[in-house]
Formats: C-alpha cells, structure tokens, sequence
C-alpha cells in the first residue's frame, strides 16, 4: 500500500527541502538541517535504501546532544558550531533525498548520492562564512577591549525587523489644498 505513495511522499519531501535552502542565521539553518535530515532519513528507509533504520533514532538523541552542546558555548562561538551541524545534517539529508531518488529509480546513481550530500554541505557551510567571520572579529574585539560582555554592533542580537509602514494613499490632484 505504502509504495503507491512512495513518490508522492518524496516529491513532497524534496519540495520541503528546496524550500528552506533560503538564506537564515546559522541556528536556524541547523534546525532546519536536523528535521531535513530526520525526514529524508525515515522516507529513504521507506523508499527501501540499505542503511540501519536505528540511524534516523539515534539521530535524534544526537541532534539534541549538538543543540545542547552549542547553547552552552559562548556567544561568539555558537554561529560556529550551528554552521557546522546545518552543513553535516542539510548534506546528509540531500545524500539521503538523492539516495531515495536513486533506489526508487533503480539506484543506478547512489554511489552520486554522496558527492551530492558532500556539495551541499560545503554550500550550506560556505553560506555561513560572514555570520561565522562576524563572531570571530567580534570575540577579536572583546578581547582587545578587555570587555566580555561588550555588545558589537555588526553581530546579530535577535533584532526583530519593524512593521512595514502603510503603503501611501493614492493622492488625487483634488485631495491637494493650495497653500
């Protein structure tokens, strides 16, 4: 029953992952490489490739370890290890969704499937240079100012961007009054 839906549950999959390849902070990236990666792991199991399906549960444990692990890191070395862990878990889960892809039409290119999740990591990594090269100059700039707790200004501080301001009403040339 479940192979008639096989690729249409791998279409949907592969849609969700394109869709969140959009430009985020580090941590988000890493959230969003960890479901990726759990997702495209159970339907690559589904899809019948050859791997442990313990994996995708030992994942899980082991995701959560890498958020806990880097909330506890200092400030300027958490976009570092987010970037780290979004590059590891986005590659697997587009080495997964390309393996799924290759078993459901015959796996003549799995062994592609790796260079594949190899490219799209060292992208997601090189995605995250300026947010990782930001933290280090700011951790620079600390330490030359003997200030740990100084606020640097160029780093992200969980600004929230402000409401769009009203679109201007359309101005009639009756609606203007003479001065």
């Amino acid at each position: 029953m479940f192979a008639e839906y096989r690729q249409l549950v791998l279409a949907s999959v592969l849609s969700a992952a394109v869709g969140a390849a959009q430009a985020q902070e580090a941590k988000a990236q890493a959230h969003t490489g960890a479901v990726a990666d759990g997702v495209s792991s159970f339907v690559g199991i589904a899809a019948g490739t050859p791997v442990n399906p313990l994996l995708p549960v030992l994942g899980v444990a082991f995701k959560a370890a890498t958020f806990r692990h880097a909330e506890s890191l200092p400030e300027t070395e958490r976009p570092r290890a987010y970037a780290m862990a979004a590059a590891g878990w986005q590659g697997s889960a587009a080495g997964n969704a390309c393996a799924a892809v290759s078993v459901l039409s015959g796996g003549s290119f799995l062994p592609a499937c790796i260079v594949v999740g190899v490219a799209w990591g060292w992208k997601t990594w090189n995605g995250s240079e300026r947010e990782r090269r930001d933290a280090e100059r700011c951790a620079k700039l600390r330490a030359s100012a003997r200030k740990p707790k100084l606020r640097c200004a160029f780093m992200r501080q969980g600004v929230e961007l402000a409401a769009a301001a009203p679109a201007p009403k359309f101005v009639a040339a009756q609606d203007m009054v003479a001065p």
